[in-house]
């Protein structure tokens, strides 16, 4: 396996040697492309070899150092995972990690990304259906979506508090935008932007709302333990 969640797997691997194994792999899938597809196979063969390690690769390896990084400090859970990966469920829950990884753009989609699918197979008995659950929703996420989703999960009322720190720190997305009367085209703009945030966050049932308040239902807390980091 290419991950290195220990001494066994991937500690002695710097990037360069990852690079190398991916690179030397999709050239030989390229190969076989060009070689089966007469007509696009050369197009495909020069896509895999240039394009894709170029732009995809460093996300990969950026989640797999992640997921190397929270494994590690799973105390005693080595087994567990190593285990979950023998079956078809923990394997298609890494492979989805890898596939989301791959389209990953910002470092901290990255990071709990790697978080998600480290405790999923870490877990004592592998709950396949609500990790899966938990990857699809994560998938349809955006970043500022994500934030709001934590931001409400710090119960934010009037005052100080981790949400106070949370909003200081993404200011460009948890400040409110006026859209009353006279706000600019701009301003309009954001204030569509935050309403749209809110709106997906509601559909996917992990936030809820009640008269005026914003709340995390209890699926969405669930998605934020399994990717927010520890305190």
């Amino acid at each position: 396996m290419l991950v290195t969640i220990d001494n066994r797997f991937m500690r002695n691997l710097d990037q360069k040697t990852l690079d190398s194994n991916t690179r030397d792999r999709l050239v030989s899938i390229a190969n076989s492309a060009a070689g089966a597809l007469p007509v696009v196979g050369t197009l495909i063969s020069e896509v895999m070899t240039t394009i894709i390690p170029d732009l995809r690769l460093d996300r990969i390896v950026a989640f797999l150092k992640q997921l190397d990084s929270e494994v590690a400090s799973i105390h005693g859970r080595l087994d567990t995972f190593e285990q979950h990966l023998q079956t078809e469920e923990g394997l298609d829950l890494l492979e989805e990690g890898f596939v989301q990884a791959s389209r990953a753009v910002s470092a901290d989609r990255k990071k709990r990304l790697g978080r998600l699918v480290a405790r999923a197979l870490s877990t004592e008995e592998l709950r396949y259906e609500e990790s899966r659950k938990l990857l699809n929703i994560y998938r349809e996420l955006t970043d500022p979506e994500i934030i709001w989703l934590i931001y409400y999960s710090m119960n934010p009322v009037f005052g100080d508090g981790p949400h106070k720190e949370w909003v200081e720190q993404h200011p460009e997305i948890l400040e409110p935008v006026s859209k009353t009367m006279g706000a600019s085209q701009e301003q309009l703009a954001k204030a569509a932007l935050q309403e749209s945030y809110k709106q997906t966050l509601q559909r996917f049932g992990i936030v809820e709302q009640k008269g005026n308040r914003f709340s995390v239902t209890t699926l969405g807390r669930m998605l934020v333990q399994y990717i927010q980091a520890e305190e």
